[in-house]
């Protein structure tokens, strides 16, 4: 009888540890400052991460470089964002921009025929164009 016992409490503790709750816990809400730029027409957006802190989409765009650069700087300023610092080359553009004190890096890399665009948005860490951040 004694075994009896123990064994239904063990399979009573048991059956207890494998009992996953279905309660998840609530995932903070993550600002998306990115939600009003736009992307160049025919764009696929290949990644999304964030935090409270930052933000960052990457998309690759069918159409050359040197295009998508231009939409970018054409469109942005009417947005109020302004251009701080543009520099590159043949196969590189870094943008960084503010608007209303909230810092955007945009990085343009050339992909053959194609550019992978790559935002990054982030709280509170403008001021003077600091650095931009880790590339690719």
């Amino acid at each position: 009888m004694r075994t009896r016992a123990c064994t239904l409490v063990l399979l009573a503790v048991a059956a207890a540890a494998c009992v996953r709750s279905d309660r998840k816990t609530p995932h903070a809400q993550r600002p998306n400052w990115l939600r009003d730029v736009p992307y160049v027409a025919q764009s696929v957006l290949e990644d999304t991460t964030g935090s409270p802190d930052a933000q960052h989409a990457v998309l690759l765009s069918p159409a050359p470089m040197d295009s998508v650069v231009a939409f970018y700087r054409r469109v942005l300023p009417p947005m109020g964002w302004r251009i701080v610092s543009d520099v590159g080359d043949s196969a590189h553009v870094a943008l960084y921009l503010e608007r209303q004190g909230l810092p955007m890096w945009i990085q343009f890399d050339a992909q053959g025929l194609q550019t992978r665009v790559a935002f990054t948005a982030s709280a509170g860490a403008s001021a003077g164009g600091g650095p931009a951040p880790a590339q690719r």
